[in-house]
């Protein structure tokens, strides 16, 4: 089995399969803990019996690094409380996991508040309702104490910043980022000035509901040497961001805006391209781009952009 497959609890799937084919395969297989050590859950709705599942994996997974799946399709009206158990079991266990997804289209039930304690999760994938709070507060809590420097993914969607502290993280670790909230650019740079060793990042500035300022964005230097493909979808001028952020290895770049925005920001990417020579193998640019534009690009950077008017990348 790879280490990179979740396990399904279905009964005809190892390990329930490889416990039911007789007594000594069952002693063979409950006792080999990291065949337990990872889970899967891919259905409608969370059965009472499903927390029961989960206890039993993490048992038999002993001291082992867990790694967690969930997803609910399509969403529920409410939340259960066979969800409710569910999410509590998984945070009451959090300094166990390695890998959480967790993808809830529907309203996510309140979850206890974490505890400061330090955890070993490497890989971290949330997606909940628009208007729920609940788990950004709980992240936000978690990145003040410092809890998750461990962290190399990280896939954040669905969360309202304006709503609840910004997540102030130690994000050194981090090397894939994708993020999908309403925020500002501001808060797109300040995250990016903090992820000094990233090499994939995607942005979708989904709408940014806090208060606007008339004041002209002014970013510190961001020096980014190892990042190398990077995908923004805005409604916001992201001038300020080409201007500030510093990156000759990126071979890859999409950059999505909508028809109603302002001018693409043609000049601080050119400006961008001469300042760090870099040569891209691949640009994407949906959005108000002229043909004009194109040819410059084209000339200074070496790549003709493929050019979209398609919402969204």
């Amino acid at each position: 089995m790879s280490k990179e497959q979740y396990c399904s609890p279905h009964p005809a799937h190892a390990p329930l399969l490889l416990a039911a084919v007789c007594a000594h395969w069952r002693s063979i297989a409950t006792s080999t803990r990291d065949l337990w050590s990872s889970l899967n859950f891919q259905k409608s709705s969370l059965a009472e019996d499903d927390t029961e599942l989960l206890l039993l994996w993490l048992k038999r997974s002993g001291s082992r690094p867990f790694s967690l799946r969930l997803v609910l399709e399509p969403a529920q009206s409410q939340p259960s409380a066979s969800l409710t158990a569910f999410l509590s079991t998984v945070f009451d266990h959090l300094t166990r996991f390695t890998s959480l997804v967790i993808c809830v289209e529907g309203s996510c039930p309140v979850l206890a508040e974490s505890k400061s304690q330090i955890l070993i999760l490497q890989e971290l994938s949330l997606d909940v309702e628009w208007d729920d709070l609940t788990v950004t507060q709980l992240l936000c809590n978690l990145f003040r104490s410092s809890a998750m420097k461990s962290l190399t993914y990280v896939n954040f969607r669905g969360f309202r910043s304006d709503s609840s502290p910004r997540l102030d993280h130690d994000w050194t670790n981090v090397t894939r980022l994708y993020l999908a909230y309403e925020m500002s650019v501001m808060e797109c740079g300040w995250i990016l000035s903090q992820c000094r060793r990233v090499f994939e990042a995607r942005f979708e500035l989904v709408g940014y509901w806090g208060e606007s300022s008339t004041d002209p964005l002014v970013f510190a230097p961001i020096p980014l040497k190892y990042l190398r493909q990077l995908e923004i979808s805005s409604l916001e001028d992201l001038s300020p961001l080409f201007n500030a952020f510093n990156s000759h290895s990126l071979h890859a770049m999409r950059i999505s805006l909508p028809r109603s925005a302002d001018p693409w920001p043609h000049i601080p990417f050119i400006d961008w391209i001469q300042r760090t020579g870099c040569r891209l193998q691949e640009l994407r640019i949906c959005g108000p781009v002229t043909e004009e534009e194109c040819a410059e690009i084209a000339l200074i950077a070496g790549i003709y952009p493929t050019v979209s008017d398609a919402p969204g990348m």
